[in-house]
C-alpha cells in the first residue's frame, strides 16, 4: 500500500499549485515607511502631551526630573549618535574588502551596516527632540526642522539638521536601490562621506563636550579611522601588476 504522497509525486499530470504573488518592492517599502512613520508619530504625541499638559506636571512630581535633565539626554544621545554613525561608516567602508567578505556571511554584514545606521538615525533624531525640553535654549518645532535658525549656534546646529535629513534619505535608500539604480545608489552612498564630515563639524562647533579631551580624541581617533579605511579600500581596489610585467 502506497501512501499519499508517493501517490502524488507519481502523478504527473497534478496541477501545480500557483505560485504566491510576491509583494512589489514599492509596496514592502510603504510599509516599512508607513510603520516607521507610525511609531514616530505616536512618540511625538506622547512627548508633546506629556509637555504641554498637565499630565507632564503630574509626571513631574514622581520622576526625577531636573533643570539639567534634559541636557544630560540630549548630550548622552548626541554621543552615542555619533558613535553609532562611525562604526556605521567604517562597516560600509569594510564592506567590499576581503576583511568582512572572508569573515562574515553577505546578509550578515550588510544587515549589520543597516541597523548601526538606523540606530545612528534613532540617537539623532532622539538628541534633536530633547531640545523641545531644554531649559537654557528654547527651541521650537520650525527650529529643529528649518536649518541655520534656532537660538544657539545656528550655523552648525543646521549644519546638524542638513546633516539628520541626508542620514534619514541614505537609510531609506537601502530599500529603493531597484529603484534608484545602482549608479544614483552608489552616488547616494558616497555621500556618506559628507554626513560624517558634517556630523563631525557639527558635533565639535556645536557640542557642548567638546572642549574635553576625551571628546577631542574620540573625533581625532575617529576621524582618522575613517582616513585609513578610506584609503585601505582605494588601495585594495587598485589591479595588481601581473607577473610579465613584473619579469619584462
Amino acid at each position: 500500500m502506497t501512501s499519499t504522497t508517493d501517490n502524488n509525486n507519481r502523478n504527473p499530470n497534478r496541477p501545480n499549485r500557483p505560485a504566491k504573488p510576491k509583494t512589489s518592492d514599492w509596496a514592502e517599502f510603504g510599509r516599512i515607511v508607513g510603520r516607521l512613520t507610525a511609531v514616530v508619530a505616536f512618540a511625538i504625541f506622547g512627548l508633546l502631551f506629556a509637555r504641554y499638559t498637565a499630565l507632564g506636571q503630574w509626571l513631574a512630581l514622581f520622576a526625577p526630573y531636573g533643570e539639567q535633565t534634559a541636557w544630560f539626554l540630549t548630550r548622552s544621545t548626541a554621543l552615542m549618535a555619533y558613535l553609532f554613525l562611525s562604526a556605521s561608516t567604517a562597516w560600509g567602508i569594510l564592506l567590499s574588502t576581503k576583511i568582512i567578505k572572508e569573515a562574515v556571511p553577505p546578509p550578515v554584514a550588510l544587515e549589520m551596516h543597516n541597523t548601526l545606521s538606523w540606530l545612528a538615525l534613532g540617537f539623532t533624531a532622539v538628541h534633536a527632540f530633547l531640545l523641545l525640553f531644554d531649559t537654557y535654549f528654547t527651541y521650537t518645532i520650525a527650529d529643529l526642522l528649518i536649518p541655520f535658525i534656532g537660538p544657539y549656534e545656528p550655523l552648525w546646529v543646521g549644519l546638524g539638521t542638513i546633516s539628520l535629513y541626508l542620514m534619514l534619505f541614505i537609510n531609506l535608500s537601502f530599500y529603493l536601490r531597484k529603484q534608484l539604480g545602482q549608479q544614483l545608489w552608489r552616488l547616494m552612498h558616497y555621500s556618506t562621506f559628507l554626513l560624517y564630515i558634517g556630523a563631525t563639524v557639527h558635533g565639535f562647533m556645536a557640542g557642548s563636550d567638546s572642549g574635553l579631551t576625551g571628546m577631542r580624541l574620540l573625533y581625532l581617533s575617529s576621524g582618522l579611522l575613517i582616513l585609513f579605511l578610506t584609503n585601505y579600500r582605494l588601495i585594495s581596489r587598485q589591479p595588481r601588476p601581473s607577473r610579465a610585467s613584473k619579469t619584462a
